[in-house]
């Protein structure tokens, strides 16, 4: 194991963490007492009011947050693919130290909500960022693993907010210090990112050749002969897909097609890790654990526990189940959760009676039934699989574009929550709509989502080569999301006959063959060639 590409994933993560603590610690603060009394609200009723119009302005405390996040994310494909990963790392990580000083010296409503966007806007560029820094770090076997980590510091900064704001509740500058230690979790990312070397990928296609394989080195635990392999492969790569010239260029390139329907799939699937509920939990846990009548802070302190430590499961799985796999049974569980918790809550009327502390506490499971299901799938699995699947020259901006999607999914989930909570609906009828959602993002993953483990960030690009009506075919997916029937490598087909030379393996699907091309005579003439039959001519 390499412990130095470990430890600099790990500390680069660290940027996951402020987005978490972001998105935690807004949940206890805003029904604090002290932090309601400051500002006017209804603190007699704290999290439980029904007053549509007060949940309306914490809904737009909340959600503001996400529009800065938005943001922060499209801007940072751009700075990040002309000035370099490590110094986009360092600008969000100032900009977040700004916004939470704003917040925690607030006396005014208009001085949070300014706050909230401009931390927004930090936490944005470092969640576009963030993913790709790592993916481009690590080596292919280990690639999900330290991806994942990112999800893993955003569940870890939710611990640890949810713990500041249990403590927090009883002091009236508890919400200012929840909100003030944003700066010192800020300064240091800011600090510890001078330490941190560029990745060898944007250095190959900034021509920085002699550093990149001095990084490369570093990195990696490998023999001279493979380190020059690999960054041959990275200049291939690089050579293959020259760099557009110019702002317009380069989006005429992200709108080709065979580009395009990544873009699409990217955002799709970042757009559902939100519209999966997650952040319902996350953002608004204490006003639904107090309609339903049960310890709001406490039960909410061990929801951030499991999704923590669930999540470090998911990076030991990624890279042995599959991408693919996790996604799917994630969805399936948290549908099951969702809906059997959405019709204990009609049947009973336990918001309608005040509470029901035994089907209260049921929902209590369920909800964690439903967070250890996303923990271990949706969570990290979605930013692996969009920080992977383009191309170098236009990853950055690809990758902010799907993280784009993501904060729209949020803004939507942090602002129409609280109202549909204080409507006729309430928290059984925001449960039934989110099955609705869970049920629509399996099946777009079974459907439009092939299978990267253990490909290289280069050969990844070429799973998608498959013309797009003829990659909707549920049977070669449902293989693709079982890594234990077929072949271990990426495809994971399930055929048994399976020929093999030191210059081709082919793969074959009920109607299809393919030739993935490994090390031949040119590396360049790495590829992927489809067939509409099973017959093929080998090249």
């Amino acid at each position: 194991m390499n412990l130095y590409v470990w430890g600099i994933t790990l500390f680069a993560a660290f940027g996951g963490f402020l987005f978490g603590y972001d998105i935690g610690v807004i949940n206890g603060v805003k029904d604090m007492p002290s932090f309601r009394e400051t500002f006017h609200f209804n603190s007699t009723n704290s999290s439980c009011s029904e007053d549509v119009k007060e949940s309306t302005l914490l809904g737009l405390i909340v959600s503001l947050f996400s529009l800065g996040c938005l943001t922060g994310a499209l801007v940072a494909g751009v700075i990040s693919d002309r000035m370099g990963r490590k110094p986009t790392m360092m600008v969000g990580g100032v900009v977040f130290v700004v916004g939470g000083a704003i917040q925690s010296a607030a006396f005014y409503v208009w001085m949070v909500l300014l706050g909230r966007v401009v931390a927004g806007i930090g936490v944005g560029i470092l969640s576009m960022v963030v993913p790709v820094y790592n993916a481009e770090m690590a080596p292919k076997h280990l690639r999900g693993k330290l991806v994942s980590l990112n999800q893993l510091t955003i569940t870890a900064g939710i611990m640890v907010s949810f713990l500041v704001d249990l403590g927090g509740e009883r002091f009236d500058v508890g919400w200012r210090v929840a909100l003030g230690l944003q700066c010192v979790f800020g300064t240091v990312l800011v600090f510890g990112m001078c330490c941190l070397p560029e990745t060898p990928r944007w250095l190959v296609k900034k021509h920085h050749d002699t550093r990149a394989a001095s990084v490369l080195t570093r990195i990696r635990k490998a023999s001279e002969q493979d380190i020059q392999e690999e960054l041959r492969e990275i200049q291939q790569a690089v050579d293959r897909n020259p760099v557009a010239e110019g702002f317009l260029e380069l989006w005429r390139s992200l709108f080709k097609w065979r580009i395009f329907q990544r873009v699409l799939i990217g955002m799709i699937l970042q757009l559902f890790q939100q519209l999966t509920g997650m952040n319902v939990i996350m953002y608004y846990s204490t006003s639904i654990f107090c309609k339903i009548g049960v310890a709001s802070y406490a039960s909410t302190a061990i929801v951030g526990a499991l999704n923590f430590f669930t999540t470090l499961l998911s990076v030991f799985l990624v890279d042995k189940v599959g991408r693919k796999a996790l996604m799917l049974l994630g969805a399936l569980g948290m549908l099951v959760s969702m809906v059997i918790a959405a019709s204990l809550l009609l049947d009973f009327r336990v918001e309608r009676d005040g509470g029901n502390e035994v089907v209260g506490y049921v929902v209590v499971i369920l909800i964690c039934f439903f967070v250890f299901n996303f923990a271990y799938s949706w969570g990290p699995v979605a930013w692996v699989v969009t920080s992977e699947i383009y191309p170098l020259h236009l990853r950055g901006i690809a990758v902010s574009l799907t993280t784009s999607a993501n904060w729209i999914g949020n803004f939507i989930i942090a602002m129409v929550t609280p109202i549909l909570l204080a409507s006729p609906l309430k928290t059984y009828g925001t449960f039934y709509i989110l099955s609705g959602f869970l049920l629509a993002a399996f099946l777009f993953v079974l459907l439009t989502l092939p299978e990267t483990k253990g490909e290289s960030l280069e050969r990844v690009e070429m799973l998608f080569s498959r013309p797009w009506l003829e990659r909707i075919n549920i049977s070669y997916y449902l293989r693709c999301g079982c890594p234990w029937w077929g072949n271990s490598r990426g495809l994971y087909l399930g055929d048994s006959n399976l020929s093999s030379s030191t210059q081709s393996d082919q793969y074959k699907t009920d109607d299809t063959t393919f030739l993935l091309h490994g090390e031949s005579q040119s590396a360049s003439e790495t590829e992927i060639m489809y067939t509409g039959s099973t017959s093929h001519s080998s090249t």
